[in-house]
Parts: structure tokens; C-alpha cells; sequence
């Protein structure tokens, strides 16, 4: 059995500069002002998984009203891909 912790919370904005920051190494380009637009919108849509307090794994799943939604930020660090978090 391992002693290790994992929990998936939602992000503060503070944190959500650390997944700005995965996308960046990933090549992505979510825009210079987009982070305060999405996470204005919808704060409780921005999750992060922390292993043993580290912060490994985030989502976003943004609720735009009743009707549309959109889920990006979808993001593992590469040493912890491919073990199911």
C-alpha cells in the first residue's frame, strides 16, 4: 500500500497560473487576458490534483449560463502521465 495523497480541488486564481503555465510548455496559447475573462465567468470551473500536496493535474470545465460549457486545460505533467490521474 502506498502513503501517497491525492485530491482534486478547485483552483485558487493563484493556481491557475500554474496551468497557465503547463499550457505554455505544451504549446498552447490561451491568450494574454483569457485566464481573468474564464476564471471571471466561472471560478468553481478550474480543478487541480495535487499529489502529496504538489500540484500534478488540472481541467477547466467552464459553465458559460444554463446552456454551454467548455472544458479545456486538460493537462498531466509529464512524469506523472499514464498512471491514471
Amino acid at each position: 500500500m502506498t502513503s501517497d495523497s491525492y485530491q482534486i480541488r478547485t483552483m485558487t486564481r493563484g493556481e491557475l497560473e500554474v496551468a497557465i503555465a503547463w499550457a505554455a510548455a505544451e504549446g498552447w496559447n490561451p491568450g494574454l487576458q483569457d485566464a481573468d475573462c474564464f476564471y471571471g465567468t466561472d471560478p468553481t470551473g478550474f480543478l487541480m490534483g495535487f499529489l502529496n500536496n504538489e500540484p500534478i493535474a488540472s481541467i477547466s470545465a467552464v459553465k458559460y449560463g444554463e446552456s454551454f460549457g467548455f472544458i479545456g486545460f486538460y493537462i498531466v505533467k509529464p512524469g506523472f502521465r499514464g498512471q491514471g490521474y
